[in-house]
């Protein structure tokens, strides 16, 4: 039991390292923030904000707190919206928002919302 306990330890003390250090972690797409350009990040940044206006301007999804990563111009939307109309819509909006390589969508549909 002590020997499995140093294992995992010892697994996961580079993880915490950098959690508790402030290094870039590396996202889904394999990219760290470190690899990017900063004008990659500020296009990712204003693509991000171009989607955020423009959820909010559509009365489906607006209600809801939905949030966006996006990555080398791939977009991840998450969060908790109360009908699959709702987060089908959020998909079409960012995917039909100009720039957009790819959307990853892991909104959860509560219907009891």
């Amino acid at each position: 039991m002590r020997l499995l306990l140093a294992v995992l330890l010892v697994a996961t003390l580079p993880a915490c390292t950098s959690i508790l250090l402030g290094e870039a972690s590396i996202s889904e797409r394999g990219l760290s923030t470190e690899a990017r350009s900063s004008a990659q990040v500020a296009a990712d940044n204003a693509l991000s904000a171009s989607i955020r206006r423009n959820l909010g301007a559509d009365a489906t999804v607006n209600q809801y707190d939905i949030g966006i990563s996006t990555v080398d111009s791939n977009v991840t939307l998450s969060g908790t919206v109360g009908s699959f109309a709702a987060r089908d819509r959020a998909v079409q909006i960012a995917s039909d928002t100009d720039g957009v390589r790819g959307v990853t969508n892991r909104i959860v549909v509560n219907t009891n919302l």
